[in-house]
């Protein structure tokens, strides 16, 4: 994340950390070799991930698509993982030499509290719920150790919330152009994409097309079962396309920006709000300019002039060095 152009930091790019955000407390719940500040004196640590999470041992249940569902998901994923791939983005200069398939994950409350707001601003688009809208059940487990990252921001996107402002709230297209963003951190390469999750939606319902991003084995390549999603475009990692950059920069527009501010916008009184961003992109020939916002033209000009008032004190002063020392 380092490595993102200077110039697009000015209009969205930017971060609040500079490195992708995890935790985890399941690979430590049970174990009897560490404990909890609350159950100091527990035999083990809290922590039933295997009730609250699914796996290949699971039954699909009543009324599950015989095809795709859930269990076979994690069956394919965790045939996946046999083979120890490496997990995270990557780039032409370091994708020969990745061979990290696992790291260290933090477990305590300060990576909790950073993990938790991080994922509410990537779900909800930074469109931060209120305090009685925020699924405290969901965060007790994730502090538990019952689930990980990838769960907590599965049930974030299937919830009433999401639901409401990112489903309900607009057009089919902009639903599915937000849920790529939201959970796969890029926007969907083509119109085609967006039919088939249409279809996806139309067959099977809206938690469907959730899940099969959430356990698509892209997600599991960059994001794994610990790490936040986080928009991954603006450096041109592998398999990204120029176009990939543009529609990134077009539906993020700036770094306090919300979804939900950007799709609420009416350019007339008649017309309606939540229309897509990206369709003429999707399906014309040409691509739309990259919108930079008005104050961040700004901020960026004060910064090159301040840049240029250095670079002249410092030819300046070793002019003044070259004189005095001929």
């Amino acid at each position: 994340m380092n490595s993102i152009p200077v110039d697009a930091l000015y209009f969205g790019a930017r971060s609040i950390t500079n490195s992708p955000i995890t935790y985890d407390k399941t690979r430590i719940s049970g174990s009897n070799k560490t404990s909890y500040i609350l159950h100091s004196k527990g035999g083990c640590m809290p922590g039933q991930p295997d009730i609250f999470t699914i796996n290949s041992r699971m039954s699909p249940g009543l009324g599950a698509n015989i095809e795709n569902n859930q269990v076979i998901s994690a069956f394919k994923r965790e045939r996946y993982l046999e083979s120890c791939p490496t997990i995270g983005v990557k780039f032409e200069k370091n994708k020969i030499d990745s061979f990290i398939f696992d790291k260290y994950v933090p477990n305590d409350d300060d990576s909790l509290d950073m993990a938790i707001q991080a994922s509410y601003r990537q779900v909800y688009g930074n469109f931060m719920p209120m305090e009685s809208e925020r699924p405290k059940e969901l965060e007790r487990r994730l502090r538990n150790g019952d689930i990980p990252i990838r769960e907590f921001i599965r049930s974030l996107a299937k919830s009433e919330f999401y639901k409401k402002h990112y489903f309900e709230s607009v057009n089919q297209q902009r639903c599915i152009e937000l849920s790529f963003k939201h959970l796969l951190g890029r926007p969907p390469l083509d119109q085609n994409e967006i039919i088939q999750n249409i279809e996806l939606i139309h067959q099977q319902g809206f938690n469907a097309q959730i899940d099969s991003l959430v356990d698509s084995l892209e997600y599991q390549e960059v994001f794994g079962l610990y790490t936040v999603p986080f928009q991954r475009c603006w450096n041109s990692p592998c398999g990204s396309t120029t176009s990939s950059f543009i529609n990134t920069a077009l539906f993020t527009r700036s770094f306090a920006t919300s979804d939900n501010a950007i799709h609420q916008r009416k350019t007339t009184p008649a017309s309606a709000s939540g229309k897509s961003q990206l369709l003429k992109n999707l399906t014309g020939k040409e691509l739309d300019k990259i919108i930079i916002p008005d104050n961040a033209k700004k901020i960026y000009a004060e910064e090159k002039e301040l840049k240029e008032k250095e670079l002249k004190a410092i030819d300046l002063r070793e002019k003044q060095l070259n004189e005095a020392n001929p």
